[in-house]
């Protein structure tokens, strides 16, 4: 922290023995005083909080988590919660995506109202989401449609319109990432 209580004196009191052992000792309870406002103030908002605050909203919410899932999966799996509210419609749908994945480019939403299915393509990256996409899609999406949520990969075909030159610069690992929508 860089509020020093010694700075606040008058120049004065700075050099006198008792202030300055007085300043000293008090200057660790200001900096834990100051840590945990900035700790009340994170946790105020759904992806700043941190790993108690989620799992209080985890009790809640009744929202399971896995031991290996990253405090900001979970924080997305708890906002994703919280933005389901009904009406359920295509717009409320593709919000609540937005809001979990956190990009546009990172999904694709596709309603065929003709054939009754609703298909969410999710970018590689956001894969640890899957489930609880699928899980949000069961909920939103009327009985009556079929749902399919799958991870975007890239495939062969998609890699065949590049040339050999542009894609060297890519490992294999980045080629299977490659957004080429």
């Amino acid at each position: 922290m860089d509020r020093k209580l010694i700075d606040y004196l008058p120049d004065i009191l700075k050099n006198v023995t008792e202030f300055n052992q007085m300043m000293t000792a008090e200057q660790p309870e200001l900096e834990l005083f100051w840590s945990k406002g900035n700790s009340y103030l994170d946790n105020g908002f759904i992806l700043s909080q941190d790993t108690d605050t989620a799992a209080r909203w985890e009790k809640i919410l009744k929202v399971s988590s896995k031991d290996t899932d990253e405090l900001d999966v979970r924080n997305l799996r708890i906002l994703g919660v919280m933005q389901g509210r009904l009406p359920y419609t295509y717009r409320t749908f593709y919000r609540s995506l937005l809001a979990m994945v956190g990009s546009e480019k990172d999904f694709k939403l596709n309603v065929d109202m003709e054939h009754y299915k609703v298909s969410v393509v999710v970018a590689l990256s956001s894969k640890e989401l899957k489930e609880e996409i699928e899980r949000l899609a069961d909920e939103v999406v009327p009985a009556n449609m079929e749902i399919e949520v799958s991870l975007w990969y890239t495939t062969h075909r998609m890699l065949e319109i590049k040339t050999h030159e542009e894609l060297e610069q890519y490992t294999h690992e980045q080629m299977t990432e490659l957004d080429l929508r």
